[in-house]
């Protein structure tokens, strides 16, 4: 199976959906990433030691904070991508995060997504990021799918994090090693899994 994650910066990929993506790698499955911007604190080297697993990784030039500004030349980017990859399920991130990227990029996934094209995704997901999705007032994000991970899965998830080195705060802030583990153990306990990471289901054709 093909896979597409899309990313609004470097490190939700690793914070929404590093576990599951080291899961599909396992198991011979094709994993592309799409970054869609750059912040003033990434660092070139830190983002490519991070995904360096992945089958591709695409890095998009634009600029973080002004991601409406270029809404119709990012969704001709991640567009091209998407047709270039036809993935059988797509990662795209919450609705009503926190981060005004996040939600921009969930709007574009909507038209990017959509189900009457030549290539229509088999199932598309949300992801949430701990520190954006449960910051928000209008938190939405109910989970309606669990990946259930073992402790393999939750470190290649931090190790890949932790590349990051700009981005990592202090326990209890979920943006740190044990907040990663304390949060795949919280979703793992809803499942019934020892570790897990959710996700909300917005359109599947099975």
């Amino acid at each position: 199976m093909t896979h597409l994650v899309i990313a609004p910066h470097a490190d939700d990929e690793a914070l929404g959906v590093g576990g599951t993506v080291e899961k599909l790698l396992e198991r011979g499955d094709l994993v592309h990433l799409i970054i869609c911007g750059l912040r003033e604190s990434d660092l070139v080297d830190h983002i490519k030691l991070a995904t360096v697993k992945y089958t591709t990784s695409h890095q998009l030039p634009f600029q973080d904070e002004s991601y409406y500004d270029s809404f119709d030349r990012i969704l001709k980017s991640i567009e091209s991508i998407y047709h270039n990859t036809k993935p059988d399920s797509v990662f795209i991130p919450n609705n009503s995060d926190f981060n005004r990227d996040h939600r921009c990029v969930h709007e574009i996934c909507e038209i990017v997504c959509r189900r009457y094209q030549p290539d229509p995704p088999g199932r598309v997901m949300m992801y949430e990021i701990p520190s954006s999705t449960t910051q928000s007032f209008d938190n939405n994000f109910k989970c309606n799918y669990y990946e259930s991970l073992c402790e393999s899965h939750i470190k290649y998830k931090i190790d890949n994090f932790l590349k990051y080195e700009n981005e990592i705060r202090e326990y209890p802030n979920p943006r740190s090693s044990l907040g990663i583990e304390v949060y795949a153990r919280f979703r793992g306990m809803e499942c019934g899994s020892e570790f897990a990471e959710g996700y909300h289901i917005i359109y599947s054709k099975g």
